[in-house]
């Protein structure tokens, strides 16, 4: 199965990107937070978990009646060792192109998230843009005596050097040499980004990640990579499939198959309860019993559906 295929092809490649930057965030939430905060593990409480407040963020957010904005936005509840609760607002920009109101954009995240629930929150910006001159850090406001300067965290992926996240073995560092990888390579020969990122595949292994972490990030690279070329993603797929064949890498290959056909069987469960929810009147029990789902995933795939229509 070709890892793409579980996206529509239709799909542009930004959305399908900020897909990916979700999800990966969701899955390695622990080593990205060691990853961008110093001393993270003496900080957060990260055996407590995390909750990812999509619903809050959607309430609050100035781009919710944008289809398809091209950025994204976790906003994450932790714990400090003390048990005292953090709010991070993590801003990715995926767009390729200097945007001027991101500042103003950023402050308007801070201030509506402080009001509405009235919680401390630190802000991150990650930008995988190409502009070297574009790295803004602040929002700055002047009227008559009336000023304001609201500062916030950066991450330039651009700016990144990439010996330190080769040598890094944080697994996230993984996902940012990857994005790194496809910056440099881009508008340039594929079959040059085709053996940097079998490279990346191979440097992994060599880390010793735990199966379920490797088989997240290898994920996260089959989907991320772009080469425009049929022959070239068939040899990618061929040469990943050596690479975990290998028997110190034996089981991943197989795992990663396992995650797709549960996203893929997950996926057709949504639509086929979207439909059913749209265009019949049967009550949410006889919905989940013909899906064969629980009664919570009917009701979550219903509010989903509510907050699209009404945004």
């Amino acid at each position: 199965m070709n890892a793409n295929q579980l996206l529509p092809s239709t799909e542009p490649a930004v959305q399908k990107r900020d897909i990916l930057w979700k999800g990966i965030m969701e899955d390695l939430f622990a080593d990205f937070l060691r990853f961008f905060f110093a001393h993270a593990d003496s900080i957060f409480d990260i055996d407590r978990g995390f909750e990812f407040l999509d619903k809050e963020l959607h309430e609050i957010t100035p781009d919710s009646k944008v289809k398809h904005p091209r950025f994204v936005d976790k906003l994450v509840k932790t714990w400090y060792k003390d048990g005292t609760e953090k709010w991070l607002l993590v801003h990715i920009e995926v767009q390729g192109y200097a945007d001027k109101s991101f500042p103003a954009r950023m402050f308007t995240y801070f201030y509506r998230i402080c009001d509405k629930f009235h919680q401390e929150i630190t802000s991150l910006a990650i930008f995988t843009d190409e502009d070297d001159k574009y790295h803004p850090d602040r929002y700055e406001y002047n009227c008559f005596g009336t000023s304001l300067l609201f500062r916030f965290n950066t991450y330039k992926v651009k700016a990144q050097d990439k010996r330190l996240l080769e040598e890094s073995n944080n697994p996230f560092a993984t996902v940012i040499l990857m994005v790194l990888s496809t910056i440099e390579r881009r508008g340039g020969d594929p079959v040059q980004l085709l053996e940097s990122s079998l490279a990346l595949v191979r440097r992994l292994y060599e880390k010793g990640f735990p199966k379920e972490k490797a088989g997240r990030l290898l994920q996260f690279i089959k989907r991320y990579v772009n080469f425009g070329d049929s022959g070239l993603l068939l040899k990618f797929e061929e040469e990943i499939k050596a690479i975990t064949d290998n028997p110190d890498n034996m089981g991943i290959y197989e795992q990663i198959l396992q995650m797709e056909k549960a996203e893929v069987e997950e996926r057709n469960k949504t639509m086929f309860v979207r439909n059913l929810l749209r265009n019949t009147s049967l009550s949410i029990q006889t919905i989940a019993e013909s899906a064969e789902v629980s009664v919570d995933f009917v009701i979550e795939v219903k509010n989903s559906l509510s907050e699209r229509e009404n945004g």
